[in-house]
């Protein structure tokens, strides 16, 4: 397809159509992908490229479809998130009916769906119970989700012991086997128009979907979401989700460490999660550290965007240090138990601005070779302004664990500031080799608060979201 074709008021013609029949929006970065889609899409209709994206362009409902079936499937595996898989069970076993209803919006090609049939099962929930609705826009991939086929890379997660009691060998992949394939139900569905399938659930899996939503169409689908779960009900949204569902009056309960989002019974109270808690707490500590020590301001700038995967949690406001004002008595935004170890109460002691004491524990840390340890010897070590004592530090946790991937990002804001250009962008691509492989949604080994796709956002070129050097 010729790039005359294909140019940005093309693209943006074309993403509009996408838009409009499914609700999907892209980012810019990736509005060029919408190429490869279309060209597949035309091979399949058996039509010249130009030919079909006329027949697109003017709303062609033949077209329209096989252009969805090529642009809308996403990259998935088995047991994704399998904290919210483990929980499920029992944060809804207490509350549910006679049936265990769950459903899988935007089920792909079917692994989260037949992931979550498995996770019940092991859970000792009876087949009887379980129904499991699965849907998504595209028929392509529910007709391979059908199938119940997988190879090497969907199965990666997969623990070996349910591997052999729910999957079996056919030809070079993996069958569902038919205990679990009776359980699951695939339906075509479209999130964006169209009102739920089924009422009275126990749970809903939307993971993954909303983050290419429009805000006002991402309301619209939440909503019908609250609607279909019962009281009790639990709804699972990726990690950089669920700062989307803010005031929709759901409580937040632990999920081995992540997040379950609930439907509070009549008359219950929302509580304000620790969750969320924490975070509104580190990020007003980290505003108070910016103005009490102005050089610290950037990296703060920083540190709020990791506390933010995604820019509706509204956390990351710029910072500009303020000058003139009275010292500030910053508080810790939690209380560390006596028998925390040396590392964690660094952390506390170095979010509360007490370097030295953070720095003596930090040391004491690093006796046990924790790379996070001289991480935090490295921004100690920065906010004293001793730009080379952070860079040893840094290379000595590196040296623990090279694919450190906010050890790399460190470097480049440290070189950036030692005005060594060649060496912060080669530290870049070194944080960028050592996000090969992780999801978007993946919370990064580190002492700041950071997730893979922050940081991805975070090293892009001329990106403003904080890291010195790399802009």
């Amino acid at each position: 397809m010729s790039e005359s074709v294909l140019d940005d008021e093309t693209l943006m013609k074309v993403e509009e159509v996408l838009r409009t029949a499914c609700g999907l929006t892209l980012a810019h970065s990736l509005r060029r992908s919408l190429e490869t889609a279309l060209s597949r899409s035309a091979d399949a209709r058996g039509m010249a490229p130009e030919a079909f994206l006329r027949g697109l362009l003017l709303r062609d409902a033949h077209a329209v479809e096989t252009f969805i079936e090529h642009a809308v499937i996403g990259e998935t595996y088995f047991f994704r998130h399998p904290e919210h898989l483990r929980s499920l069970a029992r944060l809804s076993l207490p509350k549910t009916g006679p049936f265990f209803n769950v459903w899988s919006a935007g089920c792909a090609t079917g692994e989260e769906p037949y992931s979550i049939a498995m996770a019940l099962l092991s859970a000792g929930i009876p087949e009887g119970r379980i129904r499991v609705l699965a849907t998504d826009v595209s028929g392509r991939a529910l007709e391979r989700a059908k199938e119940g086929l997988y190879g090497p890379w969907s199965l990666r997660h997969v623990e070996p012991e349910l591997e052999r009691v729910y999957l079996e060998p056919r030809g070079e992949q993996l069958s569902v086997v038919p205990q679990v394939r009776k359980l699951v139900e695939f339906r075509r569905h479209n999130l964006a128009v169209e009102a739920p399938p089924q009422t009275g659930l126990s749970a809903i899996f939307c993971r993954n979907v909303l983050i290419y939503f429009p805000p006002e169409l991402v309301r619209r689908v939440l909503s019908h979401f609250l609607s279909a779960l019962t009281p009790g009900g639990l709804l699972f949204v990726s990690p950089a989700e669920v700062p989307l569902t803010n005031g929709l009056g759901l409580e937040m309960v632990d999920a081995e460490g992540s997040v379950a989002l609930r439907v509070p019974t009549p008359g219950e109270t929302p509580q304000e999660p620790p969750v969320r808690r924490a975070v509104r707490d580190a990020a007003e500590v980290l505003k108070a550290a910016a103005r009490l020590v102005p050089p610290f301001a950037p990296k703060a700038a920083s540190l709020l965007e990791g506390l933010s995967s995604r820019p509706q949690m509204e956390l990351h406001t710029p910072i500009a240090p303020r000058a003139a004002e009275p010292p500030v008595v910053v508080a810790a935004p939690r209380v560390t138990s006596p028998q925390a170890g040396p590392m964690e109460r660094a952390v506390e002691a170095a979010r509360a601005g007490r370097f030295e004491e953070a720095e003596a524990l930090a040391r004491e840390a690093a006796k046990a070779l924790v790379p996070e340890a001289y991480l935090l010897l490295a921004m100690v070590a920065e906010a004293r302004g001793d730009l080379n004592g952070a860079v040893e530090a840094v290379r000595k946790a590196l040296y623990l664990e090279p694919r450190l991937a906010l050890g790399h990002a460190t470097l480049v804001a440290l070189y950036g500031r030692l005005e060594r250009p060649e060496d912060a962008e080669r530290a870049r691509q070194n944080a960028l080799r050592a996000l090969d492989g992780l999801d978007d949604e993946q919370p990064l080994r580190g002492v700041e608060t950071m997730t893979a796709g922050g940081l991805r956002q975070a090293l892009a070129p001329r990106t403003q979201a904080g890291w010195q050097g790399a802009r």
